[in-house]
């Protein structure tokens, strides 16, 4: 079946146009031209600011004229991603569509449901003649995939809505109301090398890898290992065995990803290196005791290296040692609004010796301003103590739980309205939108919702059509209880 004979018809027939106009992140602006000439057709205001976003503007239908107006907010690109046997150049030319009447998904590329459903039930909206609705402000942002640029660059100075519906989720049935501000944190504490004496000493690389890592944010509250915490624990547990001092010392990839690997270079005399060996081999049975079940692919090794030409202190071994056995990591505050929620935390990403210090990474989250400030006072603390210091980059803002939202209020009564049950109301523990837009927009009433999107950013994702119709039912509704 052709997509634009899919109901909701009007929906799935922008739908098919956006998906007809390349519109990758840093590559929308054809996309935008639409928009603005979809709007020039009908007579309706619109304006493009200097970082590509769109806004629409549409007066309120009979009865709702003088109706507090609403912003219906998406992002104007999508993720480029293909397979690799795929010919198709997304940077010019259209992705094919494909249906079964249950999912949509796009012929050996991602689909860019993500968000380009949204865009097409604004559209529909605005091009419709029998829904009724406040005035709406129609907000397209641009580039929101790398960094959520057009939200960032933003002259909202258009808008006059304190109220904003986000159509940017992907699981049906949840309303997003918060989510997590953030900062990055580069931290570096300064060491002493001294020369490595080869008589009698050797150097063994120690190494951990295969643990199932996962998003500093969502993933941030499973318990799931930081390779470069469990090796800071290995190490203080050698210690204990023996003396040595580290040479070398790397893990993590990104500030933003739990570490999976980490190793260290162990400088070591050579009658100590079996107890070093076995020791290690010790620990290794440990860790795998607990934790073998969720990690069954963690493996530690220990293998001779050549020796280098220097290594740490003492002093400056127990140093590093200290500094990551100590530093705080992982789960900080839960949420007092919201049950499971993780309100605080932080990420160490990555960890390395480079340049006579120890570089230690972290992505900082909080779902409160508060929150984040208090683990940026506590990690000011900890490594001014050590005698280093921390420069603090990418600041974000949060979209914090508002306990009192008669926008969450309407869209929750409506959902029963619609669904004949209570929707999940949810915070993300990860940066969206909305929470530069909270800062974008004073006093602003916010709340997120999208139907079922699978195996987004990549070429195996799909959309649930049916979903897609009932959340179109959804909107229309709320919006006519937004008189």
């Amino acid at each position: 079946m052709n997509i634009c004979n899919l109901e909701p018809k009007k929906v799935f027939e922008f739908f098919s146009a956006i998906s007809s106009i390349p519109h990758g992140s840093g590559n929308t602006e054809k996309l935008a031209d639409y928009c603005i000439d979809f709007a020039s057709e009908r007579g309706l205001k619109s304006y493009r600011d200097d970082s590509g976003n769109v806004m629409i503007f549409s007066k309120g239908t009979k009865g709702y004229e003088d109706s507090e107006p609403i912003i219906l907010q998406g992002h104007l690109d999508m993720v480029c991603e293909k397979d690799p046997d795929c010919k198709i150049n997304m940077e010019n030319e259209a992705i094919t569509l494909c249906n079964d009447e249950k999912y949509v998904w796009a012929d050996k590329t991602t689909l860019g449901g993500d968000d380009g459903i949204a865009i097409a039930y604004i559209l529909a909206i605005l091009d419709s003649d029998d829904v009724p609705h406040p005035p709406i402000e129609a907000l397209l942002t641009n580039d929101e995939e790398i960094g959520m640029l057009g939200a960032r660059e933003l002259d909202s100075s258009k808008l006059k809505s304190k109220r904003l519906i986000n159509i940017d989720s992907e699981e049906e049935g949840i309303l997003t109301v918060s989510c997590a501000g953030g900062v990055r944190a580069y931290c570096t504490l300064p060491l002493d090398f001294e020369n490595t004496n080869s008589k009698n000493l050797a150097a063994y690389n120690v190494e951990i890898s295969g643990l199932v890592g996962g998003h500093s944010g969502i993933d941030i509250n499973k318990n799931r290992k930081n390779a470069v915490k469990v090796l800071s624990r290995l190490l203080e547990y050698i210690s204990s065995k023996c003396k040595f001092s580290i040479s070398n010392l790397n893990g993590g990839g990104k500030e933003n990803a739990i570490p999976q690997n980490a190793k260290a270079i162990l400088c070591i005399s050579d009658e100590q290196s079996q107890i070093l060996v076995k020791t290690v081999s010790d620990f290794y049975e440990i860790l795998k005791t607990e934790i073998i079940t969720s990690n069954p692919n963690v493996l530690i090794t220990v293998n001779k290296t050549e020796l280098p030409k220097k290594s740490l202190t003492l002093n400056s071994t127990r140093k590093v040692i200290f500094a990551l056995m100590q530093i705080p990591n992982g789960v900080q505050a839960m949420s007092p609004d919201i049950p499971n929620m993780v309100q605080t935390s932080l990420n160490l990403g990555t960890a390395v010796i480079s340049d006579n210090e120890l570089k230690i990474n972290f992505l900082i989250r909080s779902n409160a301003a508060t929150g984040k400030q208090t683990v940026i006072l506590t990690l000011n603390s900890f490594v001014e103590y050590l005698d280093g210091k921390v420069i603090y980059k990418n600041d974000y803002p949060v979209w914090e739980y508002r306990a009192c939202s008669h926008l969450r209020d309407i869209m929750a009564d409506a959902y029963k309205e619609v669904y004949a049950d209570t929707p999940v109301i949810k915070a993300i523990h990860a940066g969206l939108e909305g929470g530069i837009l909270s800062a974008k927009i004073e006093n602003a009433d916010m709340v997120s919702f999208g139907p079922n999107l699978f195996n987004v950013h990549t070429s195996k994702e799909k959309m649930d059509i049916e979903s897609v119709k009932r959340c179109w039912k959804y909107l229309i509704k709320v919006l006519e209880n937004l008189k």
